[in-house]
């Protein structure tokens, strides 16, 4: 096997997957968007209520990740089984709610330094090197989530995994560097598209709250070409990875 990628070649290969039939990809992530701008306006409006608690934020987040989840599996399968599942029909089933839970492991390995900060911050002394050893154990603790993240494809393929060393893949610092590559190009139109917002805000007060939620459906669109961008990185990876 191969056990190396090409970064520009999946960088590629990822971004050439969500320019192909991208009208179809627009139609195909209505459903996840209209569920995402639902639940974030729920959210808000209990916010600005005061009535929302730490729970309803985490509920928020489970159920952001759960739809990811499905956009995930969505992608392996089209790329590495060469199907096209169908969104409404992943999102809920036994192996989304399976690729969730690992999504979750993974995801909580990534940001423990973050969560263990933000839990016991009141008690840390927040000095300059305590920042510094956050960093870089968050830096770790992400490249550790990243070596163990080809177990989402082989959830989605049917494939034994098991959480060891074994599981480890050799290219976490490739597949750091491509996250972030995929994140920063991400993070332009969301910031140009943010600005509009914020001016439209600033010159029609009145009516923007009556349009805000056509504003939050095109800002979670840029976050559903992002997870699809980052699941066929997680995808074309996988499939080089393993060649022969």
């Amino acid at each position: 096997m191969k056990k190396n990628i090409s970064i520009g070649q999946t960088l590629a290969n990822s971004f050439q997957f969500l320019i192909s039939n991208f009208s179809k990809r627009l139609k195909d992530g209505f459903p996840a968007v209209i569920f995402i701008t639902i639940a974030f306006n729920i959210l808000n409006y209990l916010i600005t209520k005061d009535i929302a608690t730490n729970f309803t934020i985490v509920f928020f987040f489970i159920f952001t990740m759960i739809i990811s989840s499905a956009i995930g599996i969505c992608v392996h399968e089209e790329i590495l089984n060469k199907s096209k599942p169908i969104f409404i029909k992943e999102f809920l089933s036994a192996r989304s709610l399976r690729y969730f839970l690992n999504f979750l492991i993974l995801t909580f390995i990534a940001l423990s330094p973050i969560i263990f900060h933000f839990i016991f911050k009141n008690s840390l002394i927040l000095n300059d090197n305590f920042k510094s050893a956050l960093l870089i154990f968050w830096i770790f603790t992400t490249l550790v989530a990243l070596k163990l993240i080809f177990i989402l494809p082989k959830l989605t393929l049917g494939i034994n995994y098991k959480y060891n060393f074994n599981e480890f893949n050799k290219i976490g610092s490739k597949l750091l560097l491509l996250m972030t590559i995929v994140t920063v190009i991400f993070l332009v139109p969301s910031m140009i598209y943010l600005t509009l917002q914020l001016s439209f805000m600033t010159s029609y007060k009145d009516l923007y709250p009556v349009i805000k939620p056509l504003f939050d459906i095109g800002s979670f669109y840029i976050s559903y070409l992002n997870y699809i961008t980052i699941f066929a990185v997680i995808s074309f990876a996988f499939k080089e990875y393993f060649s022969k």
